[in-house]
């Protein structure tokens, strides 16, 4: 199993507390504290 990647935008979703899970390989957001907009 190789190392997880993040796609650019991967800070702003730290930022925003998105809730980061793996998906195929990738450090995905699934959810966000203000749900969906």
């Amino acid at each position: 199993m190789g190392e997880i990647k993040r796609t650019p935008l991967h800070a702003l979703h730290v930022e925003l507390g998105g809730k980061l899970v793996d998906f195929a390989g990738w450090e995905m957001p699934v959810q966000y504290p203000l749900g969906i907009m």
